[in-house]
């Protein structure tokens, strides 16, 4: 009887957690679109980035970002919010659509290599995803994500990144 009861006090308390309120990571709110400072970027240029996107997995085996997007992203006051919330990875409010007007976009070939020609000078960051599938117990898995980092492109340059992280 006294099993019976511990039991059902542990089911009890176990439902009551469930229904306790989880607390919610609020998601950074970008500030308001700042259209002059975006108004003063260039749009094209002379310089060139290329490189590599990939990542390690914990038995040091090299996952490439083989057909995904890579972007690079104008620093401003208004995309350091969104490196912000990469950096602590937290979530974030959907992006004013003006700002993906700036954004310069390629695609990873099979090895993950990437290159952009006729890029103004400036600071971006550089980003793209690299992912792939591992098998658990329930299944397949997603593992990697997005990576990026902070870059800064000087006139007619040429600039080889390694994307990795």
């Amino acid at each position: 009887m006294r099993e019976v009861l511990s039991s059902l006090l542990m089911v009890f308390a176990a439902a009551l957690s469930a229904c306790a309120p989880m607390q919610q990571i609020q998601p950074l709110a970008y500030p308001p679109f700042p259209a002059e400072e975006y108004a003063k970027l260039q749009r094209t240029g002379d310089a060139q980035v290329s490189g590599q996107a990939f990542m390690k997995t914990r038995g040091g085996d090299v996952k490439v970002g083989a057909g995904s997007e890579i972007v690079l992203i104008p620093v401003t006051s208004y995309s350091k919010v969104l490196y912000t919330a990469y950096l602590s990875n937290r979530p974030i409010n959907t992006p004013d659509a003006r700002a993906r007007e700036f954004t310069i976009r390629t695609q990873a070939d099979a090895t993950g290599s990437f290159i952009f020609t006729g890029v103004p000078a400036g600071s971006y960051y550089l980003g793209g995803e690299v992912t792939w599938e591992a098998p658990t117990q329930y299944g397949l898995s997603k593992q990697g994500g997005f990576i990026a980092k902070e870059v800064t492109i000087a006139p007619g340059s040429k600039n080889t990144f390694m994307l990795t992280k």
